[in-house]
């Protein structure tokens, strides 16, 4: 079967993002959370960067949920830390709704390659072709910030810190380095694509075509949105 149209797919994407935000029950958020976590799994399992923030961002949720929305009956009693219904809600919807929306991108950047997104958003989205440029460019940058995650982590290792950064000084010691790499990478990829006469090209335009897989994608995106609503 061929792939579905990175437009699509694109479209696909945006929508379960607003959908994360415009849900605000549990249940909802656990339809869209696992349908997509799935989806994220089978296609983007190789982006362990992006699996390993997740999980980082699941730790500093639950660590602002405590400190604000700890209120509720008492879920756990560890003495000192009294663990309440609601950092336990807060914590598990803003995973749900993370989860949804790196799961539909991996989906959309596991079927897509850069140049086939530059070309398939600015033709049939008639998405300016800068801004369709930046979100390629962006995406494209998730395979070699890992490579780059990967190589801070050894010299993370030879310089004594901990294998699992999970201390705010431990997250300074390899995001810094990782942003400042990406940063410098984004400003010469800039610079080349305007020598290359980026600005003067001139897009085609044509209409979206809507196969079989192209269906598929609808229909799931179509079953996340009236499920949830079902869910009384």
């Amino acid at each position: 079967m061929n792939r579905p149209s990175p437009s699509i797919l694109f479209l696909y994407a945006l929508t379960i993002s607003l959908l994360a935000y415009a849900y605000h029950e549990i249940p909802d958020l656990l339809v869209i959370g696992v349908v997509n976590g799935v989806l994220g799994i089978i296609y983007g399992y190789r982006y362990k960067l992006l699996w390993l923030l997740l999980l980082l961002a699941l730790w500093g949720t639950f660590i602002n949920a405590y400190a604000i929305s700890n209120v509720g009956n008492t879920v756990l009693d560890l003495g000192i830390v009294v663990i309440r219904e609601g950092a336990l809600n807060a914590t598990i919807a803003i995973f749900f709704r993370l989860l949804s929306i790196v799961g539909a991108t991996l989906f959309f950047i596991g079927n897509s390659t850069p140049y086939d997104i530059v070309k398939s958003l600015v033709s049939e989205l008639h998405i300016p072709k800068g801004t369709a440029f930046s979100l390629s460019y962006a995406l494209r940058l998730v395979p070699l910030m890992k490579r780059d995650y990967e190589e801070i982590m050894i010299a993370r290792l030879e310089r004594g810190y901990r294998r699992i950064p999970y201390l705010p000084s431990d997250l300074k010691s390899f995001l810094l380095p990782l942003l400042s790499i990406a940063y410098e990478r984004a400003v010469w990829a800039g610079i080349s694509v305007e020598l290359r006469g980026f600005r003067l090209r001139k897009p085609k335009y044509k209409g979206i075509k809507i196969g079989l897989p192209e269906t598929l994608v609808l229909l799931l995106l179509a079953f996340q949105i009236v499920i949830p609503l079902t869910i009384v």
